[in-house]
């Protein structure tokens, strides 16, 4: 791969397009409630956006790198950033939940794909070595600030002037990247290659239909249907199974497609025009590092989207108080990354894969204690030692696994190993939020359930009584607060006075369930490292 000149503007240009990217997904979960009271809308609702916004950037990923390689990656960039100001402008003017959805989820999501994946590409075109290994770590450090900053500055400014002016920093980081962008290399393509849009409708189709089937999951239900799912009056699918597997079947289905026709433009010789070098699945390195990346971005975007959830349930906090809460593990992870940064040699020290199953160990170990201190009494200070631990375990993991699962593809193949990286850490944040966030109302709806049944001495069957935890559950995710609170109000008079604790304990017991889940999963991603090579492949 040809090496191009890249100086600091253009490099501050790219890491301020990720922090951009991260204080977009991280203001939304402080600004859920004050959105959800003003469009008399749901939590589930809010985060359906979240899913749907990583559903887009994840099923665009393949088409844009196609649309680069015809047009140039400069003039792509330009036009995300630009479409991604327009989404962003109308979803703070937005008063309609339906047009949130278009504006952050559809517009933003799509305009967001090429901002995620133009700075991975030209780093890889401007920097080897050593260079490459910190850019890497300034690119997530930048990424990770962007979060902080999303949760911290965003709940700040949405607790004190109104929801609507968190993203009035959004615009200013635009500007700043606009200018700084005269600086980037006009990376222009080595040829004209046709676009493939056949393969681009398969992987959308895709990556859209299994990401839309688990966003769906909570309000529709895993398997058995909570409510029917109808087009025009049309109930899809016509027998009694949820509309969440047949999307995902959907999905698995065109992207088994996808496959075949990408290894068909292979053997006819027309690689230039596919959408992916399918060769590069075939690496076992790779996919193993994919798969660990994904897993670790699921349980933490899902522990810390149920945090939000769960803190504001038990605790009178405003969304920057909860986000104050929750600082300690990003600022833990910053601190952990820019000590990486600056002083250590990433692979001269120790293996990096021994770094990444460390991070891994304290990782679950910090879920661990987090398990345990919500199950006494709740503050700030009782939170803080396993959210610090959980921090440490993070910066350790993020420093390492990009570089090891990278090294397994070839210098012709990293733009290709770049647009598949990416948009699966957007999957693992959809699965954190759409399973993890599931399984937590779940888990509340079915133990506030099982404690009123006890309070009224009634007994329901088995379907009887999943029918009232999905019944309960439903309105959770569908219902505003005051329509929840309303059909509280419907209860028998001798339940009224025991409801907030009924609530508290049930939310308690939900988020520490959902914890020993997440250890689960984290075990597993454990498991998984144990077949990464010690060092990066290309160091051998």
């Amino acid at each position: 791969m040809q090496k191009i000149a890249l100086d600091r503007r253009a490099f501050s240009g790219l890491c301020l397009t990720l922090l951009l990217i991260g204080y977009n997904i991280g203001v939304m979960p402080p600004l859920m409630p004050p959105i959800v009271r003003e469009l008399d809308s749901s939590i589930g609702s809010i985060q359906s956006v979240l899913v749907l916004f990583s559903l887009v950037t994840a099923s665009f990923a393949p088409t844009t790198e196609n649309l680069c390689r015809r047009y140039g990656r400069k003039r792509i960039f330009l036009g995300g950033l630009l479409l991604y100001a327009v989404g962003i402008a109308i979803t703070a003017f937005t008063s309609d939940m339906a047009v949130m959805v278009l504006s952050f989820s559809l517009i933003a999501g799509l305009a967001a794909t090429p901002l995620v994946s133009a700075p991975w590409a030209i780093m890889d075109a401007a920097f080897d070595g050593k260079a490459a290994q910190q850019a890497t770590l300034g690119f997530i450090l930048c990424s990770v600030l962007g979060g902080l900053t999303g949760g911290i500055l965003g709940g700040l400014i949405g607790s004190q002037f109104g929801w609507r002016w968190a993203f009035l920093p959004t615009f200013g980081i635009i500007i700043l990247v606009l200018l700084l962008s005269k600086s980037i290399p006009n990376i222009l393509p080595a040829r004209s290659d046709p676009i493939d849009w056949v393969g681009g409708l398969f992987s959308f189709l895709g990556l859209g239909s299994i990401l839309l089937g688990i966003g769906l999951a909570g309000e529709y239900g895993w398997w058995f249907p909570k409510r029917v799912f109808s087009i025009a009056g049309v109930v899809i699918p016509p027998f009694a199974v949820s509309i969440v597997p047949t999307l995902i079947a959907v999905g698995v289905v065109c992207l088994g497609l996808f496959a075949f026709w990408q290894r068909q433009l292979a053997a006819q010789s027309r690689t230039g025009a596919s959408l992916l070098r399918v060769g590069l699945l075939r690496k076992r390195p790779f996919i193993v590092g994919l798969l660990v990346a994904m897993l670790h971005t699921l349980i933490t975007t899902g522990v810390q989207f149920n945090l939000y959830q769960f803190l504001p349930t038990l605790l009178p906090l405003n969304p920057f108080q909860v986000a104050l809460m929750v600082l300690p593990y990003n600022l833990t992870m910053v601190v952990v990354i820019i000590i990486l940064l600056k002083f250590i040699t990433l692979d001269d020290w120790i293996p990096p894969k021994y770094d990444v199953q460390l991070g891994l160990m304290l990782l679950s170990l910090g879920l661990w204690l987090l398990y345990r201190a919500i199950g006494q009494q709740i503050t700030a200070q009782s939170l803080m030692p396993a959210l610090i631990v959980m921090g440490i375990g993070s910066g350790l993991f993020l420093a390492y696994i990009s570089g090891l699962t990278h090294s397994a593809a070839s210098p012709e193949e990293r733009p290709e190993s770049t647009g598949i990286y990416n948009p699966v850490q957007n999957l693992g944040s959809s699965l954190g939020r759409g399973i993890l966030g599931t399984m937590l109302i779940y888990f509340v709806s079915q133990r506030i359930v099982d404690s009123i049944l006890k309070l009224l001495d009634k007994n329901l069957s088995g379907i009887q009584r999943q029918e009232t935890i999905a019944t309960l559950q439903a309105m959770i995710q569908t219902y505003s607060r005051p329509e929840v609170r309303a059909e509280f109000d419907k209860l028998p008079a001798a339940i009224q006075p025991l409801l907030p604790d009924i609530i508290n304990q049930a939310a308690t017991d939900g988020i520490r369930t959902v914890l020993l889940v997440s250890l689960l999963v984290s075990g597993l991603c454990l498991g998984l490292t144990t077949a990464l090579p010690k060092y990066p492949l290309r160091r051998r």
